[in-house]
Formats: structure tokens, C-alpha cells, sequence
């Protein structure tokens, strides 16, 4: 093989390794004057750092470097800090002041106050803007739980999700505004196609891979537990007894069932509702069951006791029962025939009552 050859593979390797790579430039300001130091550049999904960059007087020197393709990351303060409190100090946790989608090209950022970042001059940058902007002028246009909005976002997501398939922002808006705004069958049909364009990034991501997978798990849960379906059994242990959802549904009785923690501020507000509701029809068919899900036991003790809960509960079900029916957010009710058929699921506040004047012919 002659020279010349040779110069001409090397040229050709130098170019295949280059590809795919991002090189970029961060530069601007945090939007904190006060602030002077180092600020660590972390990748959200590898969990890791990827490199660090210095701030004086809340403008960042520019930074420059590569990645092996566009990253989610994290920008937040090295330095240790810590607060005082009643003459002990005690260890704050990093300033974290937002997250940057770093891709190919100089990405100004734009600090918001310590309230997040802001990030232009990169095509990422105006597909972001672009998303942000019509997501918005979707909750102008139609009424919040409108089925025309719910249409509107599915649309949206379902458009760019697919054009950003391969990339780390149709992951970022699956995992993030997907679980809040798609149904469950066509979150699950986004994820697949995530795994068919871009699954060899996703398996090598331990993080991001087990999420997704504990994500579908429950959805697909959820496919399954619809409204007309039977209902799903499940056991929980606690104090030495085992409870099993069967030991109220399909017994001959309606059965409204409250997902809830204590710590969930929504589920407290709700609450007094689900007690009102037990109290009005306990007597006319209706069994009023709680579930504490991913609680500490003497923490819902100590709930069901200042709220005076007088249903029965079951107690420590952690995540059996809510991924067993899907349940992504709390609270959730689910409301049981007597047969155990789901008759409906996520009423709250008066659509319970509604529902149940229905079915006990309550006209008053």
C-alpha cells in the first residue's frame, strides 16, 4: 500500500469518528449578579458530569467543547454550602438552576432569577421555543379538561415526540409531558418507537432504560384495567395480616376505592369529599375503601387519625396496588360494580357525587 494511500484511509477514519459528534458553545448569563464560581455541567440521563464551567458576577465565561450526541443536562453550583439552623449547621443541597438541551452550535443561555434557564441560537433551542409556545397557546384556546385540548396536546406530542425519535428531546418529552398528557396506549405506542429508532442509546443507559421500562409496565397495567373491565386482585402485607383487594370488590356491593398518601397535599383536599360521600351512602350499597400507596405506615396512621378517615384502609400497599392499576398520579378512585366491573375511573370533587345519584336514582 502506497503513502498516499494510506493518507487517504486515516483522512477517511478522522471523518467516521467525527460524525455524529456535537461541538458546542455555552455562553451568557445565570440571571444571579451575586453569584461568582464554578458550575457543573451534569448529563441527566447518564447520570454523570460532563464538564464544568466558570461564572463571574452571573456571566459564563464561554465554554466550549464535545459530546458523542445531544445531551439533557443539568447546570448546578459545585461549591458546598451550607445553613444554619438552631446554631447547627446543616448541609444545603447543590443550586441547581435548570436544564440545557446541549447540541450542535453556540447555545446562549438566558438565567431566569434562580427559576430556571433559558436557551436559544441552536435548531434544539427553537424546537423548544416552538413546543413551549404552542403548548401554551393550547391552554388558552380550550377549557382545561376539554376533550379538544386533550386532542390539541395529543397531537403536539405525537408530532414532535416522532420527528425527535432518535434524539434525547423525544425522550425528555415522553418521560416528562408524555405521562401527564397522552392516553396510555398511545404512550406506550411513542415508546416503542423510541426503542426501535434510538434503543441501542436507551440499553446503554442503565437509568433512562429502567424508568421506561417501569413506565410501560404500569401503563400497560392501566391498558388493562379500563372502565368495563373486571377488576385486578392484589394482596398487601402489614402487621403480621395479609389484605387483598377482594376482601372488599365484587361482593355484591359498589365499591368507591380512594388512592392516597399522606403526604399528598391534592389527596388531603379531597379527602373530607370521599368522608362525605362514605357518610351519604354507606347505608344504600356503597363500600368506601382507601389505599395509602408509597407511605410510610405510621405516616398514614397518624393521617387517617387527624382526619378521622372512618372507612377501612389498606396500609403499606407501597406500589402494589398503584402499578397493579396503572396509577400515575394521586389521588385516583376507581369505582367498582357490584360484580368487581370498573364503572369509572379519576372522579373527583362533585363528579363523584354526580355519579353516584346515577346509580342510587338520587334526585335530590
Amino acid at each position: 500500500m502506497n503513502k498516499q494511500a494510506i493518507i487517504t484511509i486515516l483522512f477517511s477514519l478522522v471523518a467516521m469518528t467525527g460524525q455524529g459528534q456535537v461541538h458546542f458553545r455555552i455562553e451568557g448569563n445565570i440571571g444571579m449578579p451575586d453569584f461568582t464560581g464554578v458550575m457543573e455541567i451534569k448529563d441527566v440521563l447518564k447520570q454523570q458530569s460532563i464538564d464544568t464551567i466558570k461564572v463571574v458576577n452571573g456571566i459564563i465565561t464561554p465554554k466550549e467543547g464535545t459530546l458523542p450526541r445531544m445531551a439533557i443536562c443539568l447546570l448546578a453550583d459545585t461549591t458546598k454550602t451550607f445553613v444554619q439552623t438552631d446554631s447547627v449547621p446543616q448541609k444545603k443541597s447543590k443550586l441547581t438552576l435548570g436544564t440545557l438541551f446541549i447540541d450542535n452550535g453556540t447555545i446562549k443561555v438566558e438565567g431566569l432569577n434562580g427559576h430556571g434557564l433559558q436557551q436559544s441560537g441552536t435548531s434544539i433551542s427553537n424546537e423548544i421555543a416552538a413546543f413551549n409556545q404552542r403548548m401554551a397557546e393550547i391552554q388558552r384556546e380550550y377549557e382545561e379538561e376539554s376533550t379538544d385540548r386533550k386532542s390539541a396536546m395529543t397531537a403536539l406530542l405525537c408530532d414532535v415526540i416522532s420527528r425527535h425519535s432518535n434524539d434525547v428531546y423525544g425522550i425528555y418529552l415522553l418521560v416528562n409531558e408524555g405521562r401527564w398528557y397522552l392516553e396510555a396506549a398511545k404512550w406506550v405506542e411513542l415508546h416503542d418507537k423510541l426503542i426501535r429508532d434510538n434503543g441501542e442509546y436507551i440499553s446503554k443507559t442503565p437509568y433512562l432504560a429502567d424508568d421506561l421500562k417501569r413506565t410501560k409496565a404500569k401503563l400497560e397495567n392501566q391498558l388493562t384495567t379500563v372502565v368495563g373491565s373486571k377488576f385486578v386482585d392484589f394482596a398487601v402485607e402489614y402487621n403480621g395480616k395479609t389484605t387483598r383487594l377482594s376482601d372488599y370488590v365484587g361482593r355484591g356491593q359498589y365499591v368507591l376505592v380512594d388512592f392516597w398518601a399522606s403526604w399528598c397535599g391534592a389527596c388531603r383536599v379531597e379527602i373530607p369529599n370521599i368522608i362525605a360521600t362514605y357518610n351519604k351512602y354507606k347505608d344504600r350499597g356503597l363500600q368506601v375503601i382507601g389505599i395509602a400507596v408509597s407511605d410510610k405506615s405510621e405516616a398514614t396512621l397518624k393521617a387517617i387519625e387527624e382526619m378521622k378517615m372512618p372507612y377501612p384502609q389498606i396500609i403499606n400497599s407501597q406500589k402494589i396496588a398503584s402499578d397493579r392499576y396503572g396509577i400515575t398520579e394521586i389521588p385516583e378512585t376507581i369505582l367498582f360494580a357490584p360484580d368487581g366491573t370498573i364503572l369509572a375511573r379519576g372522579l373527583r370533587g362533585e363528579d363523584i357525587d354526580k355519579k353516584l345519584k346515577e346509580i342510587f336514582n338520587d334526585n335530590k
